[in-house]
């Protein structure tokens, strides 16, 4: 089957094409799948990780005020917008044109419970008053993620803004072991200096790159392991509806993560003046 571009530009940031796939509508940078929609059903994905990004609800159950970084084709942010009635979401894009393209062939909703901000997300967390029960970083340069977005500062900030017993889902690309896991378990020592409880799920699906997705869970609220499954089984007492989410505890890795020949990621030092 021949794909159909529906939209193709060059952005400032990226080059974006917009093709329909049969039923499924995939947004791409470059060559990289960042987000796809089915046409009969704008709600939902063929991407299996961004059900992982609900995650925080077994952490938060009755989480009010979400902060998503990145914004793609919307599907994290339109999904919380539709399941959660009672939730408002925030989310900051650094491509204008996408925010256009994610409005104008992704269904995201024009509401005013959803706040879309033009903008670099380091810059919005830093400045923001706001303060947030649930963070999803979920932004991605082509295939990796910016590494401002990496580094303990930024995890501090973040940290900053969120209420009591927040919890932050941060998605990643990489392996948890093996020769190419130094990048994920940089970010995962960087983390656990920052929360208290961090936690892995190893998505089995990945996106059109080297390696799977990996969404990191962290928190400071006194949650078990056992607690964490109980919540997901039950899709937290029924509030998530995504797809599989009562069976996602089975992707919950429990294996040792060595960190003690990878750095933290830290800011750049500033030069002297």
């Amino acid at each position: 089957m021949q794909a159909h571009t529906v939209y193709k530009t060059t952005s400032r940031y990226h080059e974006i094409n917009v093709e329909d796939y049969g039923y499924l509508r995939i947004l791409r940078f470059s060559r990289n799948r960042q987000s796809t929609m089915y046409l009969d059903a704008p709600f939902d994905t063929d991407f299996e990780y961004p059900g992982y990004l609900h995650l925080p609800m077994a952490i938060t159950p009755g989480a009010t005020r979400s902060l998503v970084i990145g914004l793609g084709g919307g599907s994290v942010v339109k999904r919380m917008w539709r399941d959660y009635r009672d939730m408002t979401i925030d989310t900051v894009e650094l491509d204008p044109e996408v925010i256009d393209v994610a409005r104008t062939y992704f269904a995201l909703p024009d509401d005013e419970r959803i706040r879309v901000y033009t903008g670099d997300g380091r810059g919005f967390v830093r400045t923001s008053n706001e303060v947030y029960d649930v963070v999803v970083i979920d932004a991605f340069d082509e295939d990796r993620v910016p590494r401002p977005l990496t580094t303990e500062e930024f995890m501090r900030e973040v940290r900053d803004r969120l209420a009591p017993g927040g919890a932050v889902a941060y998605n990643f690309i990489g392996a948890v072991s093996g020769d190419l896991s130094k990048p994920f378990r940089s970010l995962y020592r960087t983390l656990g200096n920052v929360w208290r409880r961090v936690w892995v799920f190893v998505v089995t699906e990945g996106v059109d790159t080297e390696g799977a997705n990996i969404v990191l869970l962290a928190t400071d609220a006194d949650v078990s392991e056992e607690q964490l499954r109980n919540r997901i089984a039950s899709r937290v007492d029924g509030r998530v509806t995504v797809p599989a989410f009562d069976q996602f505890g089975e992707d919950l890795y429990t294996g040792s993560i060595r960190t003690g020949d990878v750095p933290l990621i830290v800011d750049p030092p500033r030069p002297r003046r």
